[in-house]
């Protein structure tokens, strides 16, 4: 997401970024999150971190197919 010049320190920053450019996959990636939290509780399953790769997947295509940003110098 960086690389995309997403800012990746704070999600809901994040996600707000996304919402911008991404609307459509922005609830993947909230739901994602959501598992990906539930994990480090050890309250997910499996089939739950199964679901939140194919929900990051969506995300990540959506990404790698949008021109990378540049920072040029000024």
């Amino acid at each position: 997401m960086s690389k995309r010049g997403y800012p990746v320190s704070d999600f809901e920053q994040r996600a707000a970024d996304i919402s911008v450019d991404h609307p459509l996959v922005l609830e993947n990636y909230r739901t994602a999150h959501g598992i990906a939290l539930r994990q480090t509780l050890g309250k997910a399953t499996t089939e739950d971190l199964r679901q939140a790769m194919v929900h990051y997947r969506t995300l990540f295509e959506e990404l790698v197919n949008e021109p990378a940003v540049t920072n040029a110098a000024s």
